[in-house]
């Protein structure tokens, strides 16, 4: 490593006002000192520049103390370091500040790793990014085996590196492979796999961190270097390669190219991250940290990470939303979304009662939740014992038993609105006079399913995304007559069970279904002008969303997407043609990917071991024939077809906002980037519209209204000229 001379730049300037957020505790009996890290003015202890100047404080006392040992903790009960306060970044002025503040991390980090005596991260909680960053920079690391305990760098999520030496130290201590699979990806480590990986030294019972702690803080101070294991093992092997520059070579271009196959090329960070530990593999860690540090700058003030930082901060606000506790949920409908809804409750430590019309159903609603459970634990989501702990608190019946304790229910039956109204008034006879009573409906009108309720004031809708055990967003629809009170349950209970919610008006196909279905519905009617299918999705997904629109048609299935597009044209009939291959597919029975075909061709599901799979690769998927008739096929420029599917798509957002479908443009914005996939980096279609230029949407919305009809006329807002966020980078 460096030493701490080579790296001390000149002290940049505060952003903002300054606290004290770290003290020292002198050496006991033992000869063990402690530094304690406690933010007096935030609930986590994010770095700010206050924490950095603190640690620098506290490495010059040690140093002067001259103790036998250090444990770092923390004063906030089951907390760390959850990484950086991105107010460092939002509130700089300019990427030189930026860059200055990360040199001045790597310093003083640089510092606490040169220290003579031996140190120790007692982790009690989160440790990402610059709270990692400051556990590699001491000799052991001890974390308790608690839920709250993930460590890793997650900056590429928000369109940045490591900013105190993660790139450089990372890989010494884990190795290159495993390095550049946690810093490329941003994926986080619970306590024991992160044992596992090299990265804690020890995981223990939180009653005894303190007391592992100070045993390792007795130990001799530990050698930078890993071993190189020699043996048989691809470990050993992976070990090899990293020790000549061929095999380094290698695993860089791999990296590269996972990176550039992932990211479409839309998301630099990874690629400047990948940069920056090449550089201090191949030409010293004083380049690596310099690398590292001019990528951070540059970085941070890109629309790219802008807009990525927004996001997160704009999701942590719309969880912290209040609302009456929920202490037991009923869920009426054992099919998939309400196995899925179930397991979400369970999962957040409520008692779960399950109800469906018959023994069968109610047994495999159960048995579906309980997968999702056993799912979790084999992707290391929950511990066995939290696993089983889950599954205990959920229960299922064939009748009402059980929901008088609820204080939330939701009804997750077919999408029938003669059904819906049944279930209301059936659960207002057997549930508490306050109970929540939510519908899951992604186009019903939830007014409707109210009407001959006793108390229309307490039934809203809570629109959930499928699959809804992963999908991040919440719909909650409110009709006129809901209360107050139940539209604030219903996101308070969508917080508990770990989604983001929106407050949407109760009108046809809400917010996501309704800007979703007029893209769609603009897809197949270009399909019907002679676009083919692969270049349409070709063209969405090389604009940033995950799939295109027909390859969303197929794996939603036709039937859906048909009731929903019949809820938008049915609306907005006058300005929105209807496309007929949709209706025509699925009275054919072409209903998507589960039927084998719909408006493409789908392979059969593999019946190779898993094992193969990845090596012989499956058939590939092809255009129905049908879907293209006789009408001839035509090239299209990929621009002109971004353009009416993204500007109508953005138009049609625009437009909620004006009719008060949505409450604001961050609203617009998390609806569409959490629950439909529009490209994380672009900010949403709010934040794209800005992006634009407000007179250059306008302008192309009108061309295009000239040449395709009245479906492309600007909304209001876009007439006016609105910019819908000031501070747009």
């Amino acid at each position: 490593m460096t030493s701490p001379v080579d790296l001390e730049p000149e002290r940049s300037s505060a952003i903002g006002p300054r606290t004290q957020s770290v003290r020292c505790e002198p050496p006991d009996a033992n000869g063990i000192a402690g530094i304690v890290l406690d933010r007096p003015d935030d609930s986590v202890n994010a770095v700010n520049l206050d924490v950095i100047d603190g640690l620098a404080d506290a490495i010059r006392w040690i140093r002067s103390a001259r103790p036998r040992g250090v444990i770092i903790t923390s004063a906030k009960d089951g907390q760390w370091v959850a990484g950086a306060d991105l107010k460092l970044i939002t509130q700089a002025t300019n990427r030189t500040q930026i860059e200055l503040a990360s040199r001045r991390l790597q310093s003083v980090l640089d510092e606490l790793a040169w220290l003579p005596c031996t140190t120790v991260a007692a982790i009690s909680g989160a440790a990402l990014g610059g709270g990692l960053e400051l556990a590699l920079a001491c000799d052991y690391r001890v974390a308790s085996d608690t839920p709250s305990v993930v460590l890793g760098q997650p900056e590429v999520n928000l369109g940045l590196v490591p900013a105190g030496g993660g790139t450089q130290r990372l890989p010494r201590l884990i190795g290159l492979e495993r390095a550049l699979d946690l810093i490329l990806t941003g994926r986080r480590l619970d306590a024991r796999r992160a044992r596992r990986a090299g990265l804690l030294d020890e995981v223990v019972h939180p009653a005894i961190l303190e007391q592992a702690a100070r045993a390792w803080a007795a130990q001799p101070r530990r050698s930078l270097d890993r071993p190189l294991r020699i043996g048989l093992s691809m470990a050993s092997a992976i070990d090899f390669a990293e020790q000549v520059p061929a095999g380094r070579r290698l695993m860089y271009d791999r990296a590269r190219q996972s990176v550039l196959e992932r990211t479409h090329g839309h998301y630099p960070a990874p690629l400047r991250a990948l940069e920056a530990i090449e550089r201090g593999f191949e030409h010293g860690t004083a380049d690596g940290f310099a690398a590292e540090a001019r990528a951070f700058g540059e970085l941070a003030t890109t629309e790219t990470a802008r807009n990525l930082i927004w996001l997160f901060m704009a999701t942590q606000a719309a969880r912290r939303r209040g609302g009456a506790t929920v202490s037991a949920l009923g869920v009426v409908g054992a099919g998939f979304m309400g196995a899925a809804i179930a397991e979400l409750g369970a999962a957040a430590g409520l008692p779960v009662r399950i109800k469906d019309v018959s023994t069968q159903a109610a047994a495999r609603g159960l048995a579906s939740a309980t997968r999702l459970v056993h799912n979790g634990v084999s992707r290391r989501r929950f511990s066995q014992r939290e696993g089983q702990a889950i599954t205990r608190r959920m229960s299922a019946s064939t009748d009402y038993s059980g929901f008088a304790r609820a204080d939330a229910v939701i009804e997750a039956v077919f999408e029938d609105l003669t059904l819906k109204q049944s279930v209301v008034r059936d659960l207002e006879r057997v549930v508490s006079a306050d109970a929540l009573i939510a519908t899951n409906t992604s186009a019903i009108p939830v007014h409707q399913i109210a009407q001959g309720s006793v108390h229309p004031e307490r039934v809203v809708g809570m629109h959930f995304f499928s699959p809804a055990e992963r999908m991040p967003l919440l719909e909650v629809v409110r009709p006129d007559a809901a209360g107050d009170e139940a539209v604030a349950t219903a996101v308070a209970l969508g917080a508990r069970l770990g989604k983001t919610a929106i407050v949407v008006r109760d009108s046809p196909g809400f917010y996501t279904s309704r800007i979703l279905g007029v893209m769609l519905n603009e897809a197949a009617l270009l399909l019907g002008e002679g676009a083919r299918l692969e270049d349409v999705d070709r063209a969405l997904t090389n604009f940033g969303f995950p799939v295109g629109p027909f390859v969303l048609f197929d794996e939603v299935g036709l039937e859906v997407a048909q009731h929903a597009g019949e809820t938008v044209t049915t609306a907005f009939g006058d300005r929105i043609p209807a496309a007929t291959v949709v209706t025509d597919l699925v009275s054919r029975g072409e209903t998507g990917r589960k039927a084998g075909r719909g408006f493409y061709v789908w392979p059969a599901p593999s019946r190779r071991p898993r094992w193969l799979q990845g090596v012989l690769k499956a058939g590939r998927r092809m255009a129905n024939p049908f879907v293209y008739g006789t009408t001839p096929r035509r090239d299209l420029p990929e621009s002109e077809i971004q353009d009416r599917l993204v500007l109508l798509f953005v138009n049609e957002a625009v437009r909620c906002l004006d009719e008060g479908v949505i409450e604001s443009p961050t609203d617009g914005d998390l609806g569409a980037v959490l629950g439909l996939g529009f490209p994380p980096f672009r900010g949403g279609p709010f934040h794209y519209a800005d992006s634009r230029g407000a007179a250059a949407l306008a302008t192309a919305l009108r061309d295009l209204e000239k040449r395709h009809g009245q479906r492309y006329a600007p909304a209001h807002s876009v007439v006016q000229r609105r910019t819908f966020f000031e501070d747009q980078p």
